[in-house]
Formats: structure tokens, C-alpha cells, sequence
């Protein structure tokens, strides 16, 4: 973000709800929170840990690893409403991961549904708007259901359908909210919503790229995995790694077809040139043939090390983590 901009942004005034309380209209949604969520290797409880609650909730922080390179994943466009997702014949897939919201996969889309305390103005004001963070991420992700739920087709695709909105939610509430917010909300400039939200939908394939290659996001647990694998199955690893060795066998098949027909007529036959020509091109193919097998054994093997290790590595800090966990408790108890 250029200077100028974050000099603005410095001078703002504090943060408020994007709209106001009685924006959502005459039926009150009242938002009622999960019991626990696991949040790593923990499970945490929004009435004793609600600010952690929320950023796991609404900051997409592995998007915003690797945001500066996002547009290689999508272009920095709206995503398109739910009736032509339907249109281009995606299917809606529900997630609850909100660095998965509007990323899409061959004929599938992931989105997370709108969580009703979104829509509660004093709940803005109580648990968001202290935390620029967590305000521009919520605000961000608000927006993007302005982009999903435009028109009423859509709404009613997203309460009674997909079950992505609340379900006491009226259409009339909807559009008077939305009708606040995207005043509030500068659609131009985009700068009071987190970064991630410059953009629309997100392409998976162009993800693990990112996550697998480029050195901001590089790890052996990305390299392996990406962003968000498909299948935990080596052979969705070695398809998705090594699918192109197929085109080189095909070319170098239909290549030393060409040369063995070239060798049968009279006059390439007789061509010294050709003969050693051939020769090369056939050492070559055999040579690059090994030299994939070979390739494609050592992945193996360094992918089942991987996984053993870290498993491993995985199992014992989980069973650390808990004996010393035990051991705090054990130790309270004693000392009262």
C-alpha cells in the first residue's frame, strides 16, 4: 500500500459498524456460536476465547501469506453472483475455512456461509471494531456476499437452497443492508476491506502453484500439499506433479516412429546423416525414459519419508503438548 494512502488511513476516524442498528430490519437474527472449534491441535471456546474465535473465523491468514502474488491466482475482479455460478454448472461446496471462500477447483467453488453475528451491529461494536484487523476482514467478507447475493434469485439460492445466509433473513433486510453498506463501503478504492478481497474468485490449481514454488510460501509440508490438495493420495500427488510426462512419451513414440519409417524407404536409408541422427535421438528417448523412472522412484520414497517422519515428528508434539498441559493442571491442584 503506497504511502499516501496509509497516510490517509492514519487520520480515519474509529471504527464503526458498517451500517446501522437498524439496518437488518424488523426481524432480529440472533447469532448463536459453536460450542468449540478446533483452532490447530486445540479446541477453542468462543464464551472463554472469543477474539481468537474470530480471527480464526474471519482473517484469511494463509491468503494473506501470499498476497502479493494473488493475482496469479484470479484476476482483481468481483466474483460472479450465485445465479451464475449455477450457470456455469459449479457446484457450491460449504466450507468453514475462510482462506478457502471463493476459491474454485474445475467445477466446484468453496464459500463460507455468512455467520448471523455479521448482521448484528452490537456485535460489531463489542468484538470488531476494536481490531482494524479483524474489522477489514469482516468488512471484506461482507462485501463478498454483496458480490454473491445481488438480486433476489440469489438470495433465495442462498437461504433456502445452499444455506449460506440465516435463515430468519428476509429478502427486504437483506437488500436495505446491503444498501447501507455499499455506501459505507468505498467499491472503487476497496481500502477499508483486507487485502485478500481485491479480489474476486481464486483458482486452486494457480494456489498450490503459489504455495509450492514461490519462496514467501515455500515448505516441504507446501511442497507436497499446496495450498489445499484435492486427495491426501500419492497417486493425486505423482497426477498432478507428473501428468505432463505423458505428452514427452507421446512425442518421443510418435518421433521414433517417424525415424523407423524414415529408415525403411531407399533414400533416408542410405543417408549416413539420418542413420546417426536416428541413433542420437534413439539413445536420447531410452536415456530420458530411466532417467523419469528414476525421478519418479526417488519422489516416492522421498514423499513416504516425508510422511513417516512428520507423522511421527506430528505425534510426538501432540503427546508433549498434552503431558505438559497435564502436568500445569496436576501442579494446580496441588498448589491450592
Amino acid at each position: 500500500m503506497s504511502a499516501p494512502v496509509e497516510k490517509m488511513l492514519a487520520h480515519q476516524p474509529r471504527l464503526s459498524p458498517p451500517f446501522p442498528p437498524a439496518t437488518p430490519g424488523k426481524h432480529t437474527i440472533k447469532a448463536i456460536h459453536p460450542a468449540a472449534v478446533p483452532i490447530f491441535d486445540d479446541l477453542i471456546r468462543p464464551a472463554d476465547g472469543m477474539e481468537t474465535y474470530l480471527k480464526e473465523d474471519l482473517i484469511p491468514t494463509r491468503l494473506d501469506l501470499v498476497h502479493k502474488h494473488l493475482h496469479l491466482a484470479g484476476p482483481p475482479r468481483f466474483a460472479r453472483p450465485l445465479h451464475r455460478q449455477k450457470l456455469l454448472g459449479r457446484t457450491i461446496v460449504i466450507t468453514e475455512n475462510i482462506s478457502e471462500h471463493l476459491v474454485w477447483h474445475h467445477l466446484r467453488i468453496f464459500i463460507k456461509p455468512l455467520p448471523a453475528y455479521l448482521l448484528d451491529h452490537a456485535f460489531w461494536s463489542d468484538n470488531l471494531c476494536s481490531d482494524p484487523n479483524l474489522h477489514k476482514s469482516a468488512c471484506g467478507f461482507l462485501l463478498s456476499y454483496a458480490w454473491l447475493v445481488t438480486r433476489e434469485s440469489d438470495f433465495r439460492l442462498a437461504r433456502d437452497e445452499m444455506y449460506l445466509l440465516p435463515k430468519g433473513l428476509e429478502w427486504e433486510a437483506w437488500a436495505g443492508l446491503m444498501t447501507t453498506f455499499t455506501e459505507v463501503i468505498n467499491t472503487k478504492t476497496l481500502h477499508q476491506v483486507a487485502r485478500r478481497y481485491q479480489y474476486g474468485e481464486l483458482r486452486l490449481s494457480r494456489l498450490n502453484k503459489i504455495y509450492r514454488y514461490l519462496p514467501i510460501a515455500f515448505s516441504g509440508r507446501n511442497f507436497f500439499r499446496g495450498f489445499l490438495s484435492p486427495s491426501t493420495w500419492y497417486q493425486e500427488f505423482f497426477r498432478q506433479s507428473f501428468a505432463w510426462l505423458l505428452a514427452v512419451f507421446a512425442f518421443f513414440s510418435v518421433s521414433l516412429s517417424g525415424l523407423q519409417v524414415g529408415l525403411a524407404t531407399d533414400r533416408l536409408g542410405r543417408n549416413d546423416e539420418f542413420h546417426t541422427a536416428s541413433y542420437g535421438f534413439a539413445v536420447f528417448s531410452l536415456v530420458a525414459l530411466a532417467g523419469s523412472v528414476v525421478v519418479i522412484m526417488i519422489t516416492w520414497v522421498v514423499l513416504t519419508a516425508y510422511f513417516y517422519i512428520s507423522s511421527e515428528l506430528y505425534h510426538h508434539q501432540v503427546q508433549s503438548m498434552r503431558r505438559r498441559k497435564t502436568m500445569e493442571i496436576v501442579e494446580g491442584g496441588e498448589s491450592r
